[in-house]
């Protein structure tokens, strides 16, 4: 077949849209020319899309049970015993992607082939939905290794950072001098806010991925969790940018790229994906009150106290506490729930927040005081 009898299929933009697990967002493809939208939903339903409608078939995303039943063909590729038992009983119970991926970041090497392994099983997918769809594409998909080999060069690992696999610094004694332990956050008026856990950052294939954010996100699962076993209210934040020309203000001046939306990027990790009655505010400054409903949403439900993890600390992080206090929220900022891209940028933070802004506590005294 020519590559004149087919579409022109963008392979990974098309592997991210049927990756696509949040509610708010549609990918529409373009049946004649390959063309492949993500639009945002309003009041429910989708923007209209350029052209006649009959020529775009919205996709379909891959059901979480395919991405469960990768997992376990990924075991078969495992010949180490020890790994293949460890990955197999990850599998088993509610949350089982999250510790699946989670363990993998103890074997670089596994990791990469599972990356691989997706990739493959993504492109699969999407070869059958094709058919099924009666679409036929000129251009075969990517090799899933040379795909993963082609991931961006990442500013921040130009910097010094914390080095992977090893703990936060002891961010303890920065904050000493300024510590108020007395002060302690009540469950019944706290919210918990997760700030821009996106794969930009916090996932390997990232394209500014910090490594200090493996421990934060570790850490922010189990709070997560006991937060959600209080029945707390949470939030999160996701950054990102459709116009920079007319949403990307100074931070288009002052950055070379910004997250965009519909990208692999722009996405929460799974470790700390938003349930359905979850509020995401989506901005796209570090605060996460600037131009959002955020002061609203918590005033709304009775939050005075208010819990901050997430990147950067020293950006979205420190931004969004700083202006949280001036809104007269009482601050709580996690040290060990927090990451960035150098450990003396982090503590610097800390000892601004303890300083002047909140209390810097840990995760376990913050699941302690909801337990």
């Amino acid at each position: 077949m020519s590559e004149e009898e087919g579409l022109r299929l963008d392979w990974e933009s098309m592997a991210l849209a049927v990756e696509n697990q949040l509610p708010q967002f549609r990918s529409f493809l373009h049946r004649g020319t390959g063309q492949l939208l993500t639009l945002e939903l309003t009041d429910g339903q989708a923007p209209a899309l350029p052209g006649q409608k009959e020529d775009w078939i919205q996709v379909e995303p891959r059901p979480s049970r395919e991405g469960y039943r990768t997992m376990q063909r990924f075991l078969d590729r495992i010949e180490e015993p020890a790994l293949k038992s460890r990955l197999a009983t990850a599998l088993v119970g509610k949350g089982a992607f999250r510790r699946f991926k989670d363990l993998l970041l103890d074997y670089p090497d596994v990791r990469q082939l599972w990356f691989a392994f997706k990739d493959e099983e993504v492109y699969a997918y999407i070869q059958r939905w094709l058919q099924r769809e009666g679409l036929e594409v000129a251009n075969p998909p990517p090799e899933a290794a040379t795909a993963y080999q082609r991931m961006p060069p990442s500013s921040a690992r130009e910097l010094v950072v914390a080095g992977e696999g090893e703990d936060l610094p002891d961010w303890r004694e920065a904050i000493a001098p300024y510590n108020r332990p007395e002060r302690t956050f009540e469950p019944s008026r706290a919210a918990l806010l997760i700030v821009d856990m996106q794969k930009i950052f916090a996932d390997p294939k990232g394209s500014s991925y910090l490594p200090m954010s493996r421990t934060a996100c570790l850490n922010l699962a189990r709070l997560l969790d006991a937060w959600r076993s209080a029945r707390l209210p949470v939030f999160f934040t996701r950054h990102m940018h459709s116009d920079p020309s007319t949403d990307g203000g100074a931070l288009s001046r002052w950055w070379r790229s910004l997250i965009m939306q519909g990208t692999f990027d722009s996405e929460i990790v799974d470790a700390l994906s938003p349930l359905q009655d979850e509020r995401v505010v989506v901005k796209c400054r570090y605060s996460a009150f600037a131009g959002t409903d955020m002061d609203m949403l918590l005033r709304e439900a009775g939050v005075r106290d208010l819990v901050i993890g997430g990147v950067m600390t020293n950006l979205c992080c420190e931004t969004t506490a700083r202006e949280a206090f001036v809104r007269n929220f009482n601050v709580f900022f996690l040290g060990d729930g927090t990451a960035t891209a150098e450990v003396e940028m982090h503590l610097g933070s800390l000892r601004n927040i303890a300083f002047g802004f909140g209390r810097v506590l840990s995760v376990e005294e913050a699941i302690a005081i909801v337990s």
